[in-house]
């Protein structure tokens, strides 16, 4: 009797404002996850701006759009990192990328479909902010997180990417991570997110972990390196941690389709968006 596999988690990976570290933890989630003998493949997902490449120091051999203009095949495109997981690069400075149409998503899910079987764990690292793109692929993925520091701008920010998730696109579910604090302004930072989603909105926010300001985290982005690679015990036992907990994290139930959700899920929501 053949066993069906099972389709890969799929993790969008946001924040509210730039700056916060969320590219810096999509990079060390799938390097963790792939240390653990996962197959992961990293989306960078910020069109138009995409810097994931840069930050792992490989050179990318073209851009999402020529996938979505029919001039390449993802496989392509994909490449191989010295971690042990594979980037599909985005593209930088590319406008045509910052609004996808629907036959450009739908190019993007048949070729996202032709490759799923490879990978257990999917993560995509969406752009800063509330455009169309970010609300495409957040919330069409199973799992949804949310990186912030405990700045007011920040907090304030990641509240109003929560609440037009929740009530345009229907997420209800976020894990939530505090960059750049210690662990009581961490708490503090977090307590005041749920005091007003609680007040205001129908969500559930999973407080995941923190990470302390550390000067080496600076560092290890300026060389295009890794946090193992200079980090200092500690910060990498915080960082560990926390990327423990997103990954021990159960799936969702009600969105656990895995790559197919999302692909058939994000395209429903675009058809629906452009017929209003």
């Amino acid at each position: 009797m053949s066993v069906e596999k099972e389709m890969p988690r799929v993790i969008a990976m946001s924040s509210g404002k730039g700056g916060v570290g969320k590219t810096f933890f999509s990079v060390h989630l799938a390097a963790y996850a792939a240390s653990q003998g996962k197959r992961v493949l990293l989306m960078d997902a910020d069109l138009g701006l995409a810097n994931v490449d840069v930050m792992l120091g490989v050179s990318a051999q073209g851009s999402v759009l020529e996938m979505v203009r029919g001039e390449k095949a993802l496989q392509q495109l994909i490449l191989p990192t010295r971690e042990g997981f594979d980037v599909l690069p985005g593209g930088s400075g590319l406008y045509e990328l910052t609004a996808l149409d629907a036959g450009q998503q739908q190019v993007m899910m048949d070729e996202m479909r032709s490759v799923s079987s490879k990978y257990d764990l999917i993560l995509i690292d969406v752009a800063a902010g509330i455009g169309d793109n970010v609300l495409y692929f957040v919330s069409a993925a199973e799992s949804a997180l949310v990186v912030l520091t405990p700045e007011p701008t920040s907090l304030t920010d990641a509240y109003a990417l929560i609440k037009v998730l929740s009530r345009q696109r229907g997420v209800k579910r976020f894990m939530v991570v505090v960059n750049q604090a210690e662990a009581f302004d961490a708490q503090v930072t977090f307590r005041r997110l749920v005091s007003v989603a609680d007040r205001y909105l129908d969500v559930h926010l999973d407080y995941v972990g923190h990470l302390p300001y550390a000067p080496e985290v600076r560092q290890a982005i300026q060389k295009q390196s890794l946090l193992k690679e200079q980090g200092s015990p500690l910060t990498r036992q915080a960082l560990d941690t926390v990327l423990d907990s997103i990954l021990a994290r159960p799936r969702d139930v009600h969105r656990s389709g895995g790559l197919q959700f999302f692909w058939e899920h994000s395209l429903n929501e675009g058809l629906s968006v452009q017929a209003e």
